[in-house]
């Protein structure tokens, strides 16, 4: 049996890949609360040859740690990739791109 709080940021993983997939988007799940928490991969636009990706973090608070601040930085680094992340307000489900300097 999980825990309460590993119970609750499932959940809230779970709804979050139901938003991206209804926006079209193919979802990857890593398992076992590693970083990032999700990949989504949605088909090229007619004028892109390139595949939108967006890596994503699902956060109930918020609020990045330090030390996921340094992960998603490296990812930028490396991918030029921003980490998106999604929080609750309420009922409502809201994102932000966490921009880091380089």
């Amino acid at each position: 049996m999980v825990n309460r709080s590993y119970r609750i940021g499932y959940n809230f993983e779970r709804r979050v890949i139901k938003h991206l997939e209804d926006q079209g988007y193919f979802v990857i799940r890593s398992g076992k609360s590693k970083f990032p928490d999700l990949v989504a991969i949605r088909r090229a636009k007619l004028d892109s040859v390139c595949p939108s990706v967006i890596i994503v973090e699902c956060k109930v608070n918020k609020y990045l740690s330090a030390e996921e601040k340094q992960k998603a930085l490296e990812i930028l680094e490396k991918t030029s990739i921003p980490l998106t992340v999604y929080w609750r307000d309420g009922r409502k489900l809201k994102s932000y791109v966490a921009y880091l300097s380089l």
